[in-house]
């Protein structure tokens, strides 16, 4: 049972801790930043908890007396169970919040782990089910944080009395706040008086400052003048540079309907993606990229990564490869522009870094020139990301120390390359080049004629997310033979220098270099994404599904009068019914009269988690099993209730009532395609769920790739993909994640 929770005032308030060891320390050290009137009792107190300052120490055994004056919370550290068990029981009596270190059972409340930082908390509790999960989730959450989240908060804070007058209104306080945080975040720091004024769209204007003094170091007092969204009368026209006003109707996708007039000036982070997995992306890209409201994607980035936007979030391909330009740099500077006048956050997500050799700098350029909010966060570029996932050291002591990082793809030079290219064959240490495989012979054959060892070890490495990857390592005068012979196609990077005979890599897992497309709702793929990944695959979620609720086609107000069994086979259909029924109020104690039948153990964990007790669950999940097992189990004429998905198949209906039963069958839910353009990648696997996401992913693609083995989720996504191909594919053993992974395992 989740524990609902709640935030306590403990400012100046008693706290009492029972216990003197190294539990109540730690206690104690959690909640000291709270500002409680801290007491310990305990008999024996360690020197390092006596020596906390600030803290009332009562060397004696607990008694109820210490219970006076009534403190707000209790905690109970001793390491005597009895002892504890009679601290819990007065507390509760007394009704005195109180928690009993590792006894759930005996606990009030529990003590969540913990992240603070500055006035910012937050408390997560697993309901004492997992420990570890909470303190993953802590580390999670802390890694996500920028680290001036304290001094942003301050500043939004000294803010308040002076935006209370100058703003009438509080949705339009509340814009105003919500633009100034999203900002401040974006750039990890208060922003300054001209940010601060760029933000809200107005000008610094003659009026008194909003407070005395700036709130933070780099920020400037805020004049009533610069706030006009809503507050002051506005001007005609765009409020700033690169801001317009905004017609009636939602400001971003998901938005709430913005004012006639109403300023919303947007922004452009240009985030390096890195080269390689998505996790290689640096936390504050990250960050961006979950609260964007547009990402703008280029070529060799991880797909993964578009995950990670919320799903309102408009996502739009402008990928430029050598030979092949989805649109020219001219068309990507005005998208830019252009999302970011009409109020929205983009990222333009780029591969490798922005900078290097990335023409972020230029993108930059024409952002400023229009008076756009924007930054730049650097990412892993390609001559370190490729070169380190290949095991190969850019610098190595005794080997290497220098590198040296070149374009081979100069427009004014006879063979493309610099005019001081020459003066590269006399520096030591590793020489990188980039865009050169076209130009590999003219390359090599340069460096040998300046003077370069002929069998300086070199390699030619196209890797990342690059769609054919190869590690190619020979002498230099063998490098262009070696790397024809491999079949090596652009994008590649060219590594020259004793390095290249290095191999540090780590051990491949044992799906490396498989490429597999997952297809599903974020909760089925994540689950498949992840397990693919850790066994060293390049995982994609190739059709993303998204689960809407239906209206039921009946109140059904009898739920409690003729009770019998209610048939589910999904874990979206668990949540969806009970959610439901909370929400209508429904007496939620009318379940306990039915029964429950399942197919599978995830939809049996999705209705324990609501408390509800599994009745049927067939050993092999299939809709034959359930309804012969059913048969068996049920009563003649019992009542049948199947709650499932509008597009599940007809083959449990028409089972059950050959078998005799009067079936209600009910669609509470669909299952919809986020509509994309992208082509499909090359795959060696693809993984089905469902026999609507077969139906979905050909609605999208057009059919089934004919070199790609594909792994279906039990009989009914078998059959549904049988009817499509003729080509063999896997059928996984159980309907579960980790089956269908057990299925490629197997074949691979």
């Amino acid at each position: 049972m989740p524990y609902f929770p709640i935030f306590i005032d403990l400012n100046s308030k008693p706290v009492l801790i029972v216990g003197g060891g190294a539990v109540a320390l730690r206690k104690l050290q959690k909640l000291m930043p709270y500002g409680g009137r801290m007491t310990v009792v305990a008999p024996h107190i360690l020197p390092e908890l006596a020596a906390v300052p600030g803290v009332k120490l009562q060397k004696h055994c607990f008694s109820a007396a210490d219970l006076r004056p009534r403190p707000a919370l209790v905690i109970a550290a001793t390491n005597d169970r009895e002892t504890n068990r009679h601290i819990s029981l007065l507390c509760q009596k007394r009704h005195i919040p109180v928690n009993v270190v590792d006894d759930p059972a005996l606990c009030s409340f529990l003590f969540p782990a913990l992240v603070r930082q500055g006035d910012f908390s937050a408390g997560i509790c697993t309901g004492g089910a997992s420990p570890v999960a909470a303190a993953y989730f802590k580390e999670r959450l802390r890694e996500l944080l920028p680290e001036g989240l304290d001094r942003i908060l301050d500043w939004l804070a000294s803010l308040r009395p002076a935006m209370k007058n100058a703003i009438p209104g509080q949705h339009n306080r509340s814009e105003v706040f919500r633009r100034l945080f999203d900002a401040s975040m974006a750039k990890g720091e208060p922003l300054t008086q001209e940010e601060a004024e760029c933000c809200m769209g107005g000008g610094a204007g003659d009026g008194a400052p909003l407070r005395e003094g700036p709130a933070s170091p780099g920020s400037a007092p805020l004049r009533e003048g610069s706030v006009s969204p809503g507050s002051a009368p506005l001007r005609e026209g765009p409020a700033s540079p690169g801001s317009a006003p905004l017609r009636e109707g939602p400001a971003s996708p998901g938005g709430a309907p913005l004012r006639e007039g109403f300023v919303s000036p947007g922004s452009v982070a240009l985030v390096g993606a890195g080269c390689g997995t998505a996790d290689l992306i640096t936390l504050r890209g990250l960050r961006l990229l979950q609260q964007c409201q547009a990402v703008v994607y280029d070529d060799l980035i991880d797909p993964a990564l578009l995950e990670s936007a919320p799903e309102s979030a408009l996502r739009l391909y402008m990928g430029k490869r050598s030979g092949s330009h989805a649109a020219s740099q001219e068309q990507i500077h005005q998208k830019l522009i252009e999302l970011a006048r009409s109020g929205l956050r983009v990222v333009r997500l780029k591969g490798g870094d922005p900078y290097l050799f990335g023409r972020g700098g230029e993108e930059m350029l024409a952002l400023r020139a229009a008076g756009i909010s924007c930054q730049e966060v650097p990412g892993i570029p390609s001559p370190m990301g490729i070169a380190a996932e290949a095991g190969i050291p850019l610098t190595h002591r005794g080997v290497s120390r220098g590198v040296h990082i070149v374009t081979a793809h100069t427009a004014d030079t006879p063979d493309g390359l610099p005019e001081d290219f020459d003066a590269l064959a006399g520096l030591s240490g590793t020489l990188v080049f980039l865009m050169g495989l076209e130009r590999l012979p003219v390359i090599a054959a340069r460096l040998a004629a300046a003077g370069k060892d002929k069998n300086t070890p070199g390699a030619v490495i196209s890797g990342g997310n690059a769609p054919n990857p190869v590690r190619v390592r020979a002498p230099l005068f063998q490098l262009e033979q070696a790397a024809r012979s491999a079949g090596a196609s652009s994008p590649a990077i060219i590594l020259v220098g004793d390095v290249a005979a290095m191999d540090l890599s780590a051990p491949a897992g044992p799906l490396a270099g498989k490429r597999i497309g997952v297809t599903g709702t974020r909760e089925v793929a994540e689950k498949q994404l992840s397990a693919f990944r850790e066994l060293g695959a390049e995982a994609l979620w190739v059709l993303r599904l998204h689960v809407k609720e239906l209206p039921m086609e009946s109140d059904w107000q009898d739920v409690g009068e003729r009770p019998g069994w209610i048939v589910l086979t999904s874990a979206n259909g668990v949540r969806i019914f009970l959610e439901r029924m909370k929400r209508e109020g429904r007496d939620m104690t009318l379940l306990e009269k039915w029964k429950f039948a399942v197919i599978g153990a995830a939809t049996g964990r999705m209705l324990a988690r609501y408390g509800i007790k599994v009745d049927l669950c067939p050993r092999s999940f299939t809709s034959q099993a359930l309804a012969a097992e059913l048969a068996a189990r049920a009563e003649p004429g019992e009542r049948v209730v199947l709650l499932r998905s509008a597009m599940a198949s007809s083959k449990l209906p028409k089972a059950l009532r050959r078998d005799g039963f009067a079936v209600e069958e009910y669609s509470i839910y669909d299952v919809e395609r986020e509509v994309c353009g992208d082509t499909l990648p090359v795959l060696d696997y693809l993984t089905f769920s469902s026999a609507g996401g077969v139906k979905l992913f050909l609605e999208q693609y057009g059919a089934i790739p004919r070199k790609t083995r594909c792994v279906c989720i039990g009989g009914v996504t078998a059959d549904a993909l049988s009817r499509y191909t003729e080509q063999p594919f896997l059928i996984s053993r159980e309907i579960s994640a980790e089956s269908v992974v057990e299925a490629v395992l197997r074949d691979g």
